[in-house]
């Protein structure tokens, strides 16, 4: 297995609202001979890149060593592993369009994507994802034919459970400002960005950003900052772009698709019970997927990497 960097220049995120680079930065992990073989993309969780899957780590493995590891045990085959660094001011993404952040479904898709299926001559495409980049995976498979296998590690899901035991942390500090706006301008000049509260805030934010911008790009919160009520026309936008709510609408576009799913059963965010559901939905209307619970939390958890890569590879490998 080899790694290559590269560069990528997106026309879709060109000008986007938060000046975030419009050239990224891909990381490749290639097997001996590329072409043809099953391509392999890796979203990142919120707070997190997917290039930052190479880094060191004593206690664990960097996904380098994992899928070089994976070969000698004859787990997988080899694939293209792709990392596409896709990190935003928000803190993160969720791999859908959004006027307040950019195009970040479009550069998958419509140029990530092509550019893959070209390069090794293959469309025989994956997904994996952790947290935001599970619920990216989700989605994007949910809606495109392209997509013809996913993985997603605990997922965000059921935003009841997800999200709103988190909105009543975060609205002392966004009080203190006029808008998610001057927060999120404010955040990026501290020299400390890692606080608990802070890092809560963002999250809401970058959600908010994602789920419910407006058409002119500005950041709608789903609660009223003076006395905390949720506002019901921009929350239920935030519903439209749950899972356990898209399955009903996009759930035909899953059949015949590779489908893996896991969560932990000490998840912190409670997506244990917004992947239940989806399970159960899933299994209710015929949409075949593989699905498990774990004794273990949200985080820390890339060594179930070892079964969805080689879930993901195998079943790509079979297609035609």
């Amino acid at each position: 297995m080899r790694l290559n960097f590269i560069t990528f220049e997106s026309e879709f995120l060109k000008d986007n609202p938060l000046q975030d680079p419009h050239i990224r930065r891909l990381g490749i992990i290639e097997p001996e001979d590329p072409v043809n073989k099953p391509i392999i993309i890796y979203l990142s969780g919120f707070l997190g890149s997917s290039l930052s899957m190479l880094n060191y780590d004593p206690l664990s493995e960097d996904i380098l060593s994992r899928v070089e590891r994976l070969k000698k045990e004859c787990k997988i085959n080899g694939s293209v592993i792709v990392l596409p660094d896709m990190f935003t001011k928000v803190g993160g993404n969720q791999y859908i369009n959004s006027p307040a952040v950019g195009f970040y479904e479009d550069f998958v898709i419509k140029e990530l994507i092509p550019y893959l299926k070209e390069k090794y001559k293959s469309d025989k495409i994956g997904i994996i994802g952790k947290s935001s980049g599970g619920y990216g995976a989700l989605v994007l498979g949910m809606k495109y034919d392209e997509i013809k296998a996913i993985a997603s590690h605990s997922g965000d899901a059921y935003f009841e459970y997800v999200y709103l035991p988190m909105f009543p942390k975060v609205i002392p500090y966004l009080r203190k400002f006029s808008s998610p706006e001057e927060w999120l301008s404010n955040f990026w000049k501290k020299q400390n960005k890692k606080k608990k509260e802070d890092l809560n805030t963002l999250n809401i934010i970058g959600m908010s950003a994602f789920y419910s911008p407006s058409s002119e790009g500005k950041i709608l919160l789903p609660f009223d900052l003076d006395s905390g009520e949720i506002l019901e026309d921009v929350w239920q936008r935030w519903l439209e772009k749950d899972p356990v709510r898209m399955v009903e609408k996009f759930g035909e576009k899953l059949r015949n698709k590779g489908i893996y799913i896991d969560v932990g059963v000490k998840d912190e965010f409670n997506i244990q019970y917004g992947s239940r559901i989806l399970h159960n939905k899933m299994k209710k209307i015929g949409i075949e997927h593989y699905y498990e619970e774990y004794e273990d939390g949200h985080l820390n958890t890339s060594y179930r990497l070892d079964i969805s890569i080689s879930f993901i590879e195998k079943y790509l490998s079979k297609l035609n």
